[in-house]
C-alpha cells in the first residue's frame, strides 16, 4: 500500500515522502497513529501540489539567502570596546553582539547561525562565517578596536 507520511518515522522516512509499505503496517500502525495517510485520490494530488510548492519555496529561500550572503560578505563591522592594560578587553564580543550589529545594518541573522567557536577577547580583525543557507556561509569582517 502506498502512504504519504505526515510526520517523520524512524527507519521509514521523513514527513511529506510517499512510501510503499505492507498493507498491515499501514492499516494497523501508520494510519491509526496519524503519521501517514493513504496515497489515493485527493491526498495524492495534494501531495504532488505540496511538492511543487515546497520546491518553489526552497528556490525562493535560496535566492534570498544568496542576496543576504552578498550583503554579509561585503559588510565590515567595527566594534568599539573598552580596553584594559595590555590590549585586553573588558568583556568579550559574542555571537549575540555580532548578530545585533548586523541587525542594526538591516541584516537579520539568527545568532545560532553565527559560526563563532569562542568569544573574541582581544583587539584585531577577524573573519566570522555565518550560515545563511545549506552550503552558503559568507564571512563578515569584524574589526575590534578600542573605544574612544
Amino acid at each position: 500500500m502506498k502512504v504519504i507520511l505526515t510526520k517523520d518515522v524512524d527507519k521509514l522516512g521523513k514527513s511529506g515522502e510517499m512510501k510503499q509499505v505492507a498493507d498491515g503496517f499501514a492499516t494497523n500502525f501508520l494510519i491509526p497513529q496519524g503519521v501517514a495517510v493513504p496515497a489515493a485520490g485527493g491526498a495524492y494530488r495534494a501531495w504532488q501540489h505540496d511538492i511543487a510548492s515546497r520546491e518553489d519555496k526552497r528556490k525562493r529561500e535560496r535566492e534570498e539567502g544568496e542576496i543576504a550572503a552578498t550583503r554579509i560578505a561585503s559588510t565590515t563591522l567595527t566594534m568599539g570596546v573598552k580596553v584594559g592594560e595590555g590590549g585586553k578587553l573588558y568583556g568579550s564580543i559574542t555571537s549575540k553582539d555580532i548578530g545585533d550589529a548586523l541587525a542594526r545594518r538591516g541584516i537579520e541573522v539568527d545568532r545560532h547561525k553565527i559560526d563563532l567557536d569562542e568569544p573574541l577577547k582581544s583587539l584585531g580583525t577577524y573573519k566570522v562565517a555565518i550560515k545563511v543557507f545549506a552550503g552558503l556561509s559568507p564571512e563578515v569582517t569584524v574589526v575590534v578596536e578600542p573605544k574612544g
